[in-house]
C-alpha cells in the first residue's frame, strides 16, 4: 500500500483517484501518523475473499484437516491462572 501526504493528495487528488480506481491503494499521513486509507470501491472485502477462498477449497476437492493446521498453535501469554514464574 502506498503512502501519502496530506499535502500530496489535496494539490493532486484526481490523479490519485485515477490511480485508485486502476487499483492502487494509499494510506494517508498527517504529521507522520495514518489517519485514512483509500482503496477502490471495487476492492473485494474480507468476507468476499473468505467466500471465495471457500468456493477454491471445495471446487478443488482439498480435505483441510483443523486439528492438523492448529496442531502448532500455542498461546505461551502469561494468566493469572498460569503465571510464567
Amino acid at each position: 500500500m502506498n503512502k501519502v501526504t496530506v499535502e500530496e493528495i489535496t494539490q493532486d487528488l484526481i490523479n490519485y483517484l485515477q490511480r485508485v480506481k486502476a487499483g492502487e491503494s494509499f494510506v494517508i499521513f498527517q504529521a507522520n501518523q495514518p489517519i485514512a486509507k483509500i482503496i477502490s470501491a471495487k476492492s473485494e472485502g474480507i468476507s468476499d475473499a473468505f467466500d471465495a477462498f471457500r468456493s477454491r477449497i471445495i471446487s478443488e476437492g482439498m480435505d483441510l484437516d483443523s486439528d492438523e493446521i492448529f496442531a502448532n498453535v500455542r498461546d505461551y501469554t502469561p494468566t493469572p491462572e498460569k503465571p510464567c514464574w
